[in-house]
């Protein structure tokens, strides 16, 4: 497991996100209104004559056609107005703010999509996706769960997969075949576990060690972890089949990763704390819970001292568990980190870290574009300079959340891609 210490950095300068704003009723300044806002404005200035029968049976007529048209028709907003947007207010209250709906563009399909597909082992959703999508991260938008089988929400190998259109026109994608998936009885525990797996998001062999090897951390979180406090041999240092003491929670697992912290990864540029990252030792296998527990030390890759973390184990098929789709409109950030020390540059199935989290809204499966840096060039006839804006460089879908940064992995690079590249919505 690479350490951090060994990451490749970069000089960025610090970013500012685009504020979203909201929007009131009845804001005359703007130049726009709704039809209540017009009613009660008509109401308060147009001076009604009581004598005129004929102007008051008008102007009732055309307050019920006004009054038919809000209930009947709400206001659209204009997609070439930013401050336009459906909004609603009950007479008596103060405005409410409109709340900003992101819809969801139109899925483009594949010319030469198959009808059908048998999923093959080494299949990927993102390779499947590939095949009748030409924007894989779309994949939410026509995969319909066939409820007439067995987990209905999990694709396994020797699936036949249907393509169709559903009643609205819609494209969709659903299993329509499924062989029985074997099952294998495990003795003496009553349990029973398919003997197939469900096909991963993403390649396993790309990810697996920095998803069950790898932890970003606030200092908080560090000092509540548990942690082994010394041996049963007064070493200074531990290995494989050390008998050690810990405490710090009530152990209920029967085995523990090990970890130790490393130094903070501060954001360049801002200065922002990210978090401190985890150097992966080993496992623990409890023995005795008590305080302190007893535990023995299995598989360790690097010596253990005393004051080092421990932590469950994640259930596999939960880090397993995401699919592609597209991150919210105006997600905006960059690459921190190159996983791979051992290789320069950043290429299809590397593993980087972006400085976007949990905070920010970010979860497994969001698929965000990779766009190069923006660049200013001498202009050889005018003078002076020119900006040329970045091109876009590739495609990386997060597979692992902290809270203020994410592992994601590199699904496509068209160009080169580089350390501070930004990160956005595709």
């Amino acid at each position: 497991m690479p350490c951090f210490n060994h990451f490749q950095w970069f000089n960025a300068k610090s970013y500012e996100k685009p504020q979203r704003r909201g929007y009131t009723l009845c804001n005359w300044e703007l130049g726009h209104t709704t039809p209540a806002c017009f009613l009660r404005r008509m109401s308060t200035d147009m001076n009604i004559s009581h004598s005129s029968r004929r102007l008051r049976t008008a102007l009732s007529l055309t307050m019920a056609i006004l009054v038919g048209a809000c209930a009947q028709n709400p206001t659209s907003p204009d997609p070439s107005d930013p401050e336009s947007g459906p909004v609603t207010a009950t007479p008596g209250e103060p405005p409410l703010l409109a709340t900003s709906v992101v819809t969801e563009a139109p899925v483009v399909l594949r010319p030469d999509h198959p009808q059908t597909y048998t999923v093959a082992p080494g299949d990927t959703l993102w390779s499947i996706a590939g095949r009748f999508l030409q924007h894989p991260w779309q994949w939410r938008q026509i995969w319909r769960e066939n409820p007439q089988i067995r987990n209905p929400n999990r694709i396994y190998p020797g699936d036949v997969l249907h393509f169709s259109y559903n009643a609205s026109g819609q494209p969709q994608l659903e299993v329509a075949e499924r062989e029985d998936v074997p099952l294998i009885k495990l003795s003496p525990q009553i349990r029973v576990e398919e003997l197939s797996q469900p096909i991963p998001p993403v390649p396993r062999d790309a990810v697996e060690s920095f998803l069950t090897r790898a932890l970003v951390l606030s200092d908080a979180q560090w000092k509540g972890a548990p942690y082994i406090v010394a041996d049963d041999d007064e070493q200074v240092m531990y290995a494989d089949r050390d008998r050690v003491y810990a405490r710090g929670a009530i152990f209920d697992q029967a085995r523990y990763q090990v970890f130790r912290p490393s130094e903070p990864l501060m954001e360049p540029g801002s200065g922002r704390n990210l978090g401190t990252a985890g150097i992966y030792l080993g496992q623990a296998v409890l023995e005795k819970d008590a305080d302190p527990a007893t535990m023995v030390l299995a598989n360790t890759i690097a010596p253990i001292r005393a004051g080092d973390r421990l932590f469950p184990f994640e259930e596999e098929a939960e880090l397993y568990s995401f699919e592609p789709h597209p991150v919210p409109p105006d997600t905006e950030g960059f690459i921190l980190v190159n996983l791979d020390p051992d290789v320069t540059q950043i290429t299809q199935y590397s593993s980087v870290v972006i400085n976007l989290g949990a905070q920010e809204g970010l979860e497994p499966g969001h698929v965000l574009a990779i766009y190069s840096k923006d660049r200013e060039v001498a202009d050889p006839v005018s003078g002076g300079t020119l900006k040329i804006p970045g091109e876009r460089s590739g495609l990386v879908m997060v597979y692992k959340v902290h809270d203020l940064v994410s592992y994601a992995l590199v699904m496509q690079a068209e160009r080169a891609i580089r350390l501070r590249d930004r990160v956005t919505t595709p």
